[in-house]
C-alpha cells in the first residue's frame, strides 16, 4: 500500500467533538500519513473551522476534505432510534462521494485507535468489496441476542458483523452496488431495525461479499464475550464503544470505583477513552449522567449472575419454541 492512509468519517454536529477524540487517537498511534475524508451530514461552518484548526496540530495528517452526500429520501424519512442519525446510512456512499479513492478505512465516531491502523490498512480483502469484524452484536447477554436475531429474521447459518469499522475496496464496492441494494431493502422492509444500516447490510448482502477481519480491529469492550475476546487478541488496534458510552458517564465516580477495584476490566476500558478525550476537552467528556454511571456500575457487579440466568432462560425459550413448532407441523 502507499504511504498515505485514506480514512473516512460520516457525521453531523452532534458527533463533532467525538470525532476529534477519534482522530486524535489515530494520529497519535499511527506512523504513516493520514488523509481524512468527511461526509458532511449536517456540520456547521463553526464546527468545520474548529475541526480544521484541531487537526492542523498533527503533522501526520496530510489533508482533510469535507463533502456533501446526495441525500436519499427513503433514508432521510426512515424512523431510526434516537441515539442514531440518518448519517449512519451514508457510510455506504463513501465510494460515491470520494470516487478518486481506491481503498479507504471507515470508522464510527465512538471509536478510538490504541494501536497503529496501518495494520488494518494493509489487510488483504481477497477480492471482497469490504472487510468487517463479525460479532455477537452489541448485546448485553445471550437472551437479548437471540431475541434480536429473531426480531429481524436473521438466518441462523449467517454470521452477523458490525459496520462501525469497515475496510472498503471502493471500486468493488461500487461494482457490487451495495449502497443501492441497501436503499432498495430499506424501501421494502416493514421491520423497525435497532441498528438500521448494520442490520440492513447483514440481511440483504451475501456472506461472501465481506472479508472477515480480526476482532482486534473492532473490539467492543462491553459486549457479552469481550473479556474472553481480549485474552485471545491481547492488544486491540481499535476499541469501539458500542452500547456503553464513556462520555455519558461521570468520570469522578468511575475513578472512585476503580480505586476500590470495582469492575477492574470495565473501569479500565472507560478510563482508556478519557486518556484521549481529556486532550480534546476534559470537562466536556467527564461530567456525564450520574444515573447512567450508577446503572453501569450495577451491571458491572451483577453482570456475571445475569448472564448465567440469561443463558438458562435462553435455553428454556429455545426448547419451548422448538416444541411448539414441532406440534404445529
Amino acid at each position: 500500500m502507499g504511504e498515505t492512509i485514506d480514512i473516512a468519517f460520516v457525521f453531523d454536529d452532534k458527533f463533532s467533538d467525538l470525532f476529534k477524540v477519534t482522530i486524535y487517537s489515530i494520529a497519535k498511534n499511527t506512523k504513516l500519513s493520514l488523509a481524512v475524508h468527511i461526509i458532511d451530514c449536517g456540520i456547521s461552518e463553526e464546527n468545520k473551522d474548529l475541526i480544521q484548526k484541531f487537526m492542523s496540530e498533527f503533522k501526520n495528517i496530510s489533508s482533510i476534505e469535507c463533502r456533501l452526500p446526495e441525500r436519499v429520501e427513503v433514508l432521510e424519512t426512515y424512523t431510526i432510534p434516537a441515539h442514531f442519525s440518518t448519517a449512519i446510512f451514508y457510510r455506504l456512499a463513501i465510494p460515491k462521494v470520494f470516487p478518486e479513492l481506491s481503498r479507504v478505512i471507515y470508522l464510527d465516531c465512538d471509536t478510538i485507535a490504541v494501536g497503529d491502523i496501518s495494520e488494518l490498512w494493509n489487510e488483504d480483502l481477497n477480492g471482497c468489496p469490504f472487510g468487517a469484524v463479525e460479532e455477537d452484536g452489541n448485546f448485553f447477554n445471550e437472551k437479548t441476542k437471540w431475541r434480536r436475531m429473531k426480531e429481524i429474521n436473521f438466518p441462523e447459518n449467517k454470521h452477523y458483523y458490525n459496520s462501525g469499522v469497515l475496510l472498503i475496496d471502493t471500486h468493488r464496492f461500487e461494482d457490487s452496488k451495495i449502497f443501492e441494494r441497501v436503499i432498495e431493502f430499506m424501501e421494502n422492509i416493514d421491520l423497525q431495525l435497532s441498528c438500521p444500516d448494520q442490520d440492513a447490510m447483514n440481511l440483504c448482502l451475501d456472506c461472501s461479499e465481506h472479508m472477515t477481519l480480526d476482532p482486534k480491529y473492532n473490539f467492543i469492550p462491553f459486549a457479552s464475550s469481550s473479556a474472553k475476546c481480549l485474552k485471545k487478541i491481547q492488544k486491540p488496534i481499535i476499541i469501539h464503544y458500542a452500547g456503553k458510552k464513556p462520555w455519558e458517564m461521570n468520570k469522578k465516580i468511575i475513578r472512585f470505583a476503580a480505586s476500590y477495584g470495582v469492575g477492574k476490566y470495565h473501569m479500565s476500558m472507560m478510563l482508556k477513552y478519557w486518556e484521549y478525550a481529556d486532550y480534546v476537552d476534559g470537562k466536556k467528556f467527564s461530567s456525564g449522567n450520574v444515573f447512567h454511571t450508577l446503572k453501569f456500575l450495577y451491571k458491572c457487579l451483577f453482570q456475571p449472575i445475569e448472564r448465567f440466568i440469561s443463558r438458562k432462560c435462553c435455553h428454556f425459550q429455545k426448547s419451548f419454541f422448538e416444541q411448539q413448532n414441532k406440534k404445529a407441523s
